[in-house]
């Protein structure tokens, strides 16, 4: 079984090299087939390893950063990320709780961005007033990631390179491609499960939600357990922390909480009770946590763009739900006074907006979720997968006839399961 995987996915990244070179229209579903395969790969591997190993680790101390924390212990650990210019070393400070009693071990990374900073608090409030004695597994959080790049409030890193498009990263990379293996290496691989905090960038601001791969299993799993906040479909960014820590095996979602450069209390306050409600389900905490509302799951999301530039002035807010047809937000020009109304074009709820401020023609105003169901997902994402196989084997010059007797079959199995699901 091991074998098997191993040549499929080594036949898959040769495709998936090769029609990268010629083509880049595919490059997302590309990356999601990719992604998909070497999931699947990291279970078979973990299976195997488990059962080929008879004894069972006994529950003790973890070695992390050269450091050792022992059970019913905490600490803050130093990380040398190496990233800082003139080589100057700044530690970042990494807090781990290791519980008393066996259980998952579960990761926070806040501030990939530099200037995204409601992360950096939630992760600090998370671990707040826990203790190590009263839980049980292992909490390990990384309240800043890019040090550097908070310090002079800037998303990027020092080189001008988003760190989050950098993962799994390169020992001798960029400065960022370091980090991120550095990172990756000598703590995220420590993780079972990880949640990586974000913001809006560019002065757009988020609705605390939950951003998973929900076609896959062990992410679903996890997305719905964090109380009413939304969940919404995406599939991870090449090069994301998220991506790359899903394929080695470790299931992660991003949180979404408020806007750049600014703590936002009451959102950062509804993230940390998401965040417990998490732990508190996977049994890590003792108490747990009520939500008025279930969680909404979208499945698909919109931006709307403004058609001519001005003062973007917003009318709704955020989280809420609005009617096809209604004022979202009105767009003055300075210089003709000409004014733009931006109405919803389906009935949604505002996910996201642009805070009041002067835009462009064409900027990314609002991301309206959209409700969708979880059939039309996967028939979506079956569909991309075939077509993104067919024109790698095309390519490839192999037996076309023979992809396509596939394909056409997958098509009937995804006719035959749609219709099961609406019996």
């Amino acid at each position: 079984m091991i074998t098997r995987n191993i040549i499929a996915l080594s036949v898959f990244v040769a495709t998936f090299t090769i029609a990268t070179e010629q083509d880049d229209q595919f490059e997302e579903n590309d990356a999601l087939i990719s992604q998909h395969m070497a999931i699947d790969f990291a279970k078979v591997q973990s299976q195997s390893n488990t059962n080929d190993t008879s004894e069972v680790t006994q529950w003790g101390s973890l070695t992390l950063l050269d450091a050792n924390v022992g059970a019913g212990e905490s600490a803050t650990l130093p990380w040398y990320s190496g990233h800082l210019p003139g080589g100057f070393r700044m530690p970042t400070p990494v807090v781990v709780l290791r519980g008393k009693q066996p259980g998952p071990t579960v990761c926070l990374t806040a501030a990939i961005h530099g200037d995204e900073i409601n992360g950096v608090e939630i992760a600090r409030r998370v671990v707040q007033n826990l203790n190590a004695e009263e839980i049980k597994g292992t909490i390990i959080s990384v309240p800043v990631v890019n040090m550097d790049g908070l310090w002079r409030k800037d998303r990027y890193m020092a080189d001008r390179r988003d760190l989050n498009r950098a993962f799994p990263g390169e020992i001798d990379g960029t400065t960022a491609s370091r980090v991120a293996y550095s990172l990756f290496t000598e703590i995220i691989r420590h993780c079972d499960s990880l949640v990586d905090l974000h913001s809006g960038s560019m002065f757009r601001e988020n609705s605390p939600q939950l951003r998973a791969d929900l076609t896959i299993e062990d992410v679903a799993d996890i997305a719905k357990q964090f109380g009413a906040i939304s969940v919404l479909q995406s599939i991870a960014p090449v090069g994301s922390l998220r991506g790359a820590a899903t394929a080695a095996g470790i299931p992660t979602v991003v949180m979404e909480v408020g806007g750049p450069y600014t703590v936002d209390l009451a959102l950062v306050e509804t993230a940390v009770k998401a965040l417990r409600s998490y732990l508190s389900a996977i049994e890590m905490l003792p108490r747990s946590f009520f939500w008025s509302s279930p969680q909404p799951v979208f499945y698909a999301s919109q931006w709307v763009r403004s058609r001519d530039g001005g003062i973007l002035i917003n009318k709704v807010k955020l989280g809420q739900q609005v009617n096809k047809g209604q004022l979202l937000a009105t767009i003055s020009n300075p210089i003709t006074d000409q004014e733009e109304s931006i109405v919803a074009p389906f009935n949604a709820v505002v996910l996201g907006r642009a805070q009041d401020q002067f835009v462009s023609a064409g900027y990314a105003v609002f991301n309206l979720g959209e409700r969708r169901s979880i059939e039309d997902l996967e028939q979506q994402g079956q569909e991309l997968k075939a077509k993104a196989v067919v024109k790698n084997v095309e390519q490839l010059g192999l037996n076309t006839e023979l992809i396509e007797e596939q394909t056409k079959s997958t098509s009937s199995s995804i006719a035959t399961d749609a219709t099961k699901s609406t019996n």
